[in-house]
């Protein structure tokens, strides 16, 4: 039976079963595992955020005026 591929074992699993596995593992862990997570789930994500936002009207002043906000919300917590 040389060069025969067997097939791929899968174990069925419910949402229960995979967060009581996440809860043993680290915190260090558990952070890689929401980066993954968020890779596989950004692209929808974005998507679901554009279409719901598509209609929206903002100018690059309004938008500018937002990034100096948040800019100097994170300076000032910095210190």
């Amino acid at each position: 039976m040389e060069g025969r591929v067997g097939m791929p074992a899968t174990i069925k699993v419910d949402i229960d079963q995979i967060k009581s596995l996440i809860s043993q593992v680290s915190l260090k862990e558990k952070e890689a595992l929401a980066r993954y997570l968020d890779d596989l789930t950004l692209k929808n994500r974005f998507k679901r955020l554009i279409a719901r936002n598509k209609n929206i009207e903002i100018s690059d002043e309004a938008i500018s005026k937002e990034v100096e906000k948040v800019r100097k919300k994170r300076y000032n917590c910095g210190r």
